[in-house]
């Protein structure tokens, strides 16, 4: 049976790499088996050159301090990679085919010295025809990496506007590579996804598409496209298909016709695959066996889910909505935006998917949007995201630049692109919709104001090329033309999705197409409280910066630098206008004394923030449908807009999103000098709860106390109670609003506290607490009891080992009561008492 079927041999093995100055430098003897190696490196595939070069002793971790500058030097040499492998058998192979996933970018591939293939696009896999022309031993494969940086320094960009950076514009590769405003310039090469050599007796399977076309409660309706390549038979070819759920299987069979095979068929009670939040995300597993006269030729095995998804743009009445409806029924997004999780692309383990990806689930998130200046994940990205039960908005990998669509050789590349990589997505359940870049439209509308020529360039990609290339790939998704888009403007709040970058960056809205951007760096120009001036229908971005863990910052920076104010610390915040962090502690937190302070600042500021714009998001629904917060993670270890540092450390932001991205709500509104106070219920069934409001001063004593019976229908946010301005001082009995405060509280379970300041942090007269803390060691970990004597503001938890969670952390204690909080380690690691520190904003520090 093994004779008749497709071998697959993954190429992952005794690789070497070397670098040179010029391509006729390279030794035709390369090329040969038995080369003398000396001075190459054994380097991992997938991988890169970067990765390899940091293993070997060869740089210093370009993370630590300045390194990454020592560094730039690698990318201006060319980066041969070669390997010997003996020829498998080919006794009845009808095509032999090496397959590389990915190379980074600008690839030669030779086999025993003869050019095989060439690849100029980082996304695109790249193959070559082997059969027949190897030998019994001793074949080598010698993969020549060009510099990307001399090749861009050639290319005419005189006509483009771009951010950050001009040597992308022309080539096919992870924007971020060049560095972006949370990133260092790391221009990688290497091979940085599976390399195989496929041995095909007969055919092989090349894709499969699993798409539901109807669901009913007791049965949906599916299809599923095979396609079929390196036909070299004259055989009976069919596919067999097997649908796996639970304890029962599906078995359909069809002739395979112009290399292709569609099965459409009927699931009766089929399993439904939801986002976590509103059900199981439950998979089937589908087996398809391509058969030539009966006898298995090759074998696909892919994780699928029966579901349907649709973007809403129009409410009953006509308004204008952006609402995803996952099965029929409306969602409200909750997430953030995913970067590539580290520098090294091609080095990234699965396991370090697994880990943010489950991050997320667990901060209540139930979509993450991949950036489109980035890279088309790899599979384990999806995999994990289709399995933990997360939607995936896919931008197409375009970002904050023009691009030449008049190049007839550029556009065929690009066209390579997206057939490839909608391939490849489009089975996964997690994809929910496609776009086509990120922020080009909208940097163009303000573009165009200063400049003659108005066209926009990309323009015949993203309102041509995919739209016809998804019609015929994936007709089963939304598309839509970018992020943001809608409007007047492409970033107008008054349909579609937004970027709001009032808030911290300063932007002013609203505007018209093609009017002058206008900007407002000043202390109110980049507040958080600009969020409740946002009437977007989604919020696809928005976000505030704050600070990395102590233990991050201790890890990368020289102890001499290690002080609030210092170049190094200064140098891990890549944004443009660093000065923005001060503006913004300056008006709600004050100005930090020194590093510790500014950790907490920072981090206070963006999670304060933060919260105050999900929750007004959230109390707008079903206006607006959605909030993705900017960004996740990061890929080195920075100071960014993350909610997650690089060693996955968790930030307060993090903590905070788990509070308010739970799918209860309870939130407070101001608005002209009054107060109300609002439920949201993002579940699909009625709540019903008493809400208790407390107006208490920091030592517990309360001047107003009332409990409020509430029901608020399924999907839905609703108000409780409102105060008129003059309630605040003789019903609340706040005169000075710096020592006072609002708890807000459910009589049920499973709902987080919420508690509502009448002044900024700066501002807040509260007298220190003095925290108590009980330790119990129990068998998977601590249990933490704090308790305080006065409101304890911002009580913070730190470990300094890897993977330690809390069960909460970053929250507010009221005088009198008690937290557990349970202390654990997702890889198992030991964590004793000793290791965690507890503290509280206003805890008193004996001098």
């Amino acid at each position: 049976m093994t004779a008749e079927k497709t071998q697959y041999f993954k190429l992952h093995e005794h690789w070497k790499m070397k670098a040179y100055d010029r391509a006729e430098d390279i030794p035709a003897a390369v090329h040969v088996a038995g080369f003398e190696e000396a001075g190459w490196l054994n380097v991992a595939v997938p991988g890169d050159v970067h990765s390899t070069l940091l293993a070997h002793g060869l740089i210093e971790d370009p993370f630590y301090s300045t390194n990454d500058q020592e560094c730039r030097w690698i990318e201006r040499k060319i980066w041969v990679y070669r390997m010997e492998f003996d020829r498998p058998d080919e006794e009845s192979a009808s095509s032999t085919i090496l397959q590389f996933e990915g190379l980074d970018t600008l690839a030669e591939v030779f086999v025993n010295g003869r050019s095989a293939a060439i690849g100029d696009n980082m996304f695109v896999p790249v193959s070559a025809e082997l059969t027949g022309t190897l030998l019994d031993r001793g074949n080598v494969v010698v993969v020549r990496f060009d510099s990307v940086v001399d090749y861009a320094e050639k290319q005419d960009v005189s006509r483009f506007w771009s951010k950050v950076n001009y040597e992308r514009i022309w080539l096919r590769k992870c924007a971020c590579n060049f560095s972006w405003d949370w990133s260092p310039r790391v221009v990688t090469a290497g091979i940085w996804k599976d390399a195989w050599l496929q041995v095909v007796r007969q055919a092989k399977i090349e894709h499969l598409f699993f798409k539901t076309l109807s669901i009913g409660p007791e049965e949906a309706e599916v299809e599923v496209d095979v396609e079929v390549g390196a036909i070299r038979t004259e055989a009976r070819l069919t596919v067999e298909l097997l649908l796996k759920g639970g304890d029962r299987t599906e078995r359909h069979e069809a002739d395979v016709a112009d290399g292709r095979a569609t099965l459409r068929f009927k699931v009766e009670k089929p399993e439904l695959w939801w986002t976590f939040d509103h059900g199981t995300p439950f998979l089937y597993e589908l087996t398809a066996n391509l058969k030539a006269n009966g006898t298995i030729v090759d074998t696909a095995v892919e994780e699928v889910g029966i579901r349907t998804i649709d973007v809403l743009l129009r409410s009953e009445t006509g308004t204008p909505r952006f609402t995803f409806v996952l099965n029929g029924k409306p969602i409200y997004a909750k997430g953030a935006n995913w970067i590539p999780a580290h520098n090294f692309i091609g080095a990234i383990p699965d396991e370090r998917y697994a880990d943010l990806i489950a991050l997320s689930r667990d901060a209540n998130m139930n979509m993450l949007r991949v950036w489109g200046g980035g890279v088309y994940e790899k599979a384990a990205f999806y995999r994990e995201c289709s399995r933990q039960g997360l939607l995936v908005w896919q931008d197409y990998m375009f970002s904050c630049s023009e691009v030449p669509d008049y190049d007839a050789a550029f556009m065929a590349n690009v066209r390579r692109e997206i057939v490839a990589n909608t391939k490849m997505l489009r089975s996964y359940p997690c994809i929910a919709i496609w776009a086509g870049n990120n922020e080009n439209q909208a940097i163009h509308s303000e573009k165009m104001y200063y400049r003659s020529d108005y066209r926009f360039y990309g323009e015949k990609i993203f309102h041509e090329l995919i739209p016809e290339l998804l019609e015929q790939l994936d007709p089963t998704r939304f598309y839509w033309p970018s992020s943001p888009w809608g409007g007047n403007d492409a970033n107008s709040f008054d349909e579609g999705d937004t970027h709001n970058w009032a808030v911290w960056a300063g932007d002013v809205y609203p505007r018209k197409y093609g009017e002058p951007s206008k900007m407002d760096v000043s202390p109110y120009g980049i507040s958080y409280r600009r969020y409740a001036e946002d009437t977007s229908k989604f919020s696809s971005e928005f976000g505030i910066h704050g600070s990395a863990v102590m233990e991050t910052l201790r890890r990368n920076i020289p102890e001499s630098e290690l002080y609030y104010g210092s170049y190094e610390l200064d140098y891990r915040n890549k944004d443009y206008e660093p000065e923005k962090a001060d503006m913004t502690m300056a008006g709600y937190s004050g100005l930090p004394n020194d590093l510790e302070q500014y950790i907490d600042y920072s981090m206070l500021c963006q999670a304060e923030g933060l919260k105050f714009g999900v929750e007004h998001f959230r109390r707008r629904k079903p206006e607006n449908s959605g909030s993705l917060i900017w960004q996740l993670n990061d890929c080195w270890p920075g100071i960014s807009w993350s909610l997650i540092d690089y060693y996955l450390f968790p930030k307060a932001s993090y903590y905070y999103a788990r509070r308010f991205y739970s799918p209860v709500l309870l939130s407070f509104k101001e608005e002209a000098g009054g107060l109300s106070v609002w439920v949201t219920n993002d579940s699909y069934e009625r709540f019903d709860d008493t809400i208790t409001l407390s107006v208490q001063n920091c030592f517990g004593n309360a001047t107003y106390e009332a409990v409020y019976p509430v029901s608020v229908e399924p999907n839905s946010s609703r108000m409780v109670v409102q105060f008129q301005p003059a309630e605040i001082e003789w019903r609340f009995g706040v005169i000075d609003r710096r020592s006072h405060f609002i708890l807000a509280r459910s009589e049920r379970g499973g709902v987080y506290d919420n508690h509502f300041f009448f002044a900024e942090q700066k501002q807040l007269r509260f007298a220190p607490c003095r925290l108590q803390t009980l330790l119990e060691a129990r068998e998977e970990g601590i249990e933490i009891t704090i308790k305080t004597d006065r409101f304890a503001r911002f009580v913070k938890l730190e470990c300094p080992i890897d993977h330690t969670m809390f069960s909460d952390n970053y929250f507010n204690l009221l005088p009198g009561e008690s937290k557990t909080v349970f202390v654990s380690n997702r890889k198992g690691s030991k964590v004793d008492a000793k290791d965690v520190n507890v503290s509280a904003l206003n805890e008193y520090k004996r001098r």
